[in-house]
């Protein structure tokens, strides 16, 4: 089974029936599921989460970012780390409850390669959450260099973590590969940005972010990334566009969704929109 969804919730004004800012609630219209980033700055509460729920259907899904502490970003300690896992796990307790997580997304900088130490904060981190679903995405490729490639995915195994396939540009300082592999029977991720070279080798300037992810893929390319989903050796598959650095993503999701003939039953109700 596919599923397709989107980030940046607010960032997709062709779903909205106005044309201003989406909502969950327009994004539910569409997709049945999305990926939130609110996590990453501060564990989301019980009372947001359940914010979040009144706007979509009871079978809609959220991946949510873990905080940057807990994915030792800049500046995290132990001690943020373990109050961050205490804080999430129990703001994140109303859509556990109704069977709407899909996963904690543990998205890794950088400059986090392969460690003993990092497998072993790998392994701390399934054991302080034995029974919640757990994603990867690693930034580094030194985890898929050919002497850690196997060993890494191996691992993800042992923990029954998700793994996130990434497809970024490929640059020469060392971008992650798409690695089509599942590392959970359950549920892999995709998580698509963009090929923008350009764009993703230049960190510099008042809109660097959005341009790694200006990005519209062709009918050519989501030909190949359908392909890779429905390869995956996983009951359920996520496909998340986050090509929005130019508004791209909804559109590139629709047309993903029709190119392999998705239908999802039970989505929001829909007003007619920019996309209709």
């Amino acid at each position: 089974m596919i599923e397709v969804g989107l980030t940046a919730v607010a960032e997709h004004p062709s779903l909205s029936p106005t044309g201003r800012p989406s909502t969950l609630a327009d994004l539910a219209g569409y997709f049945p599921v999305v990926e939130l980033d609110t996590g990453f700055y501060h564990a989301p509460d019980a009372v947001l989460v359940t914010k979040w729920q009144a706007q979509v259907p009871a079978t809609f899904q959220f991946i949510v970012k873990a905080t940057s502490a807990m994915t030792v970003h800049p500046g995290s300690t132990r001690e943020q780390v373990v109050a961050d896992a205490a804080a999430l796990e129990a703001g994140l307790q109303p859509l556990i409850a109704q069977h709407q997580l899909a996963a904690i997304l543990l998205q890794f900088p950088p400059f986090y390669g392969v460690t003993p130490g990092h497998v072993k904060y790998l392994r701390w981190l399934r054991s302080r959450f034995p029974h919640l679903p757990l994603a990867v995405e690693w930034r580094n490729a030194s985890w898929y260099a050919p002497a850690y490639r196997e060993s890494t995915l191996a691992l993800m195994r042992e923990l029954a973590m998700i793994h996130v396939v990434v497809d970024e540009p490929a640059t020469a300082g060392g971008s992650v590969p798409l690695v089509a592999s599942a590392t959970n029977a359950d549920l892999t991720i995709m998580r698509l940005h963009g090929r923008n070279v350009a764009g993703w080798q230049n960190s510099t300037g008042p809109d660097w972010r959005n341009q790694r992810t200006n990005y519209r893929y062709s009918p050519s390319e989501l030909q190949g990334l359908g392909a890779v989903a429905k390869a995956l050796a996983s009951k359920r598959v996520i496909v998340i566009f986050n090509n929005n650095g130019g508004g791209d993503a909804a559109a590139n999701a629709l047309a993903f969704i029709k190119q392999e003939g998705l239908h999802f039953p039970h989505l929001g109700p829909r007003q007619l929109g920019l996309l209709d």
